[in-house]
């Protein structure tokens, strides 16, 4: 995982492992299993199909993406997904409206779900705020919503940008980068208010302290 410089098994018993060309897409075969991973950024969510041979190739030709499988006497083609594998282009390509279009022509499942929430964090650290409140809709995350709304709101003046960017740091936990922002324009007392909310005095007590601020002195 390159986010916490972390490794792991994906799959044990693993005979037949391959991406999926020009995609993120992961295949792989268990003994009896055909295994996919169409967002290999969340490991758990693999889809699992029995087959009754061995994974050969993979082809991918016209808007089609098959596994095929040697069963002996003949082989059998297993179709994949081809909108969970056009979400993880647009993803590279960074075409995110994109990514949402094909995301919408999808049920919600287990593996669209971890797209729409990768696609959220991918959005939320893009600043394309439109972006991560339809994702967060997708997911029934209605506070999430309002909030992502009130920094469009906020976004559309001057003083507003550097503000949602201090905010959207402190959605990701990213406190001193919100601190930072906040110092380098003066509002100290922004600054504060966000430990306090957060409930780190201490944090907040260092900055008033280091400020000179007339809450210290009291």
């Amino acid at each position: 995982v390159v986010s916490t410089q972390s490794t792991g098994t994906l799959l044990n018993y693993c005979s037949y492992v391959q991406w999926v060309p020009m995609s993120d897409v992961c295949v792989a075969q268990n003994r009896s299993n055909l295994c996919v991973w169409y967002n290999i950024d969340c490991p758990e969510r693999v889809t699992m199909v029995t087959i009754k041979g061995e994974i050969e190739e993979i082809e991918r030709s016209d808007g089609k993406t098959e596994v095929v499988v040697n069963e002996g006497v003949t082989t059998i083609s297993y179709t994949l997904d081809e909108g969970l594998i056009e979400f993880g282009t647009a993803i590279d390509d960074k075409d995110y409206s994109r990514a949402v279009l094909y995301l919408e022509s999808l049920e919600l499942t287990p593996e669209t779900e971890a797209m729409w929430k990768t696609l959220s964090q991918l959005s939320l650290e893009s600043e394309q705020l439109h972006i991560a409140e339809r994702c967060y809709a997708a997911l029934g995350n209605v506070s999430r919503v309002r909030y992502i709304r009130s920094l469009r709101t906020m976004a559309e003046t001057n003083e507003g940008q550097f503000r949602v960017k201090a905010k959207l740091a402190v959605l990701d936990k990213q406190f001193k980068v919100a601190e930072a922002l906040y110092l380098e324009q003066g509002y100290v007392d922004d600054a504060m208010e966000m430990y306090q909310e957060l409930h780190k005095w201490d944090d907040a007590l260092r900055i008033a302290e280091s400020k000179n601020h007339p809450r210290w002195s009291c």
